[in-house]
């Protein structure tokens, strides 16, 4: 069988030789781009600064942490019941999921994306936060992100959050 050239936008790959987004995978890549540097790159196309980079790696420790969650117990469950059954399990924790738990960054991109749908834009960002914050407190309603129905007042992922964050940010007093 005659090998043939594979490529995509993200990566191309040859019998000898893969590129992602035009870096080596084995020269360039492994051993020297982390696993949140790595995730980052095929999201964005490209490796991120230092400090994106650490919050990046910050957010998705967070993330790999789901706890007990409707979806997970019902996976866990539907396992218990049919361990010959994986794909079943994973679809019973898939089935589960909602506006609750995963479905809070879906509403969370689309409230982003509503206040600000040309990235390019030149907007003063720290008052567009505080319109989206004043809006949602007047509606009572809750804003869409990082946070957890059992975690109240303060989700202590929050402040672990910002305190990674802190030095990446200008000089923004938070209350």
């Amino acid at each position: 069988m005659k090998r043939h050239e594979i490529k995509s936008d993200i990566a191309w790959a040859t019998p000898t030789q893969i590129k992602v987004h035009g870096l080596d995978l084995c020269s360039e890549i492994v051993g020297t781009v982390d696993f949140g540097q790595m995730a980052f790159l095929e999201i964005f196309a490209r490796l991120p600064s230092t400090n994106e980079a650490r919050m990046f790696n910050a957010m998705m420790v967070i993330l790999v942490e789901h706890g007990i969650t409707p979806s997970s117990l019902a996976t866990r469950m539907t396992y218990c019941g049919a361990p010959e059954a994986v794909q079943a399990s994973v679809a019973a924790g898939l089935l589960g999921l909602g506006s609750v738990f995963v479905g809070s960054l879906d509403n969370a991109a689309k409230m982003l994306q509503e206040a600000l749908p040309d990235p390019q834009a030149s907007v003063d960002l720290k008052q567009l936060a505080a319109d989206i914050v004043s809006a949602h407190r007047s509606r009572r309603e809750i804003i869409p992100g990082v946070g957890h129905p059992f975690h109240k007042p303060i989700d202590p992922r929050t402040p672990a959050l910002f305190k990674v964050a802190k030095p990446v940010l200008p000089a923004v007093t938070w209350s």
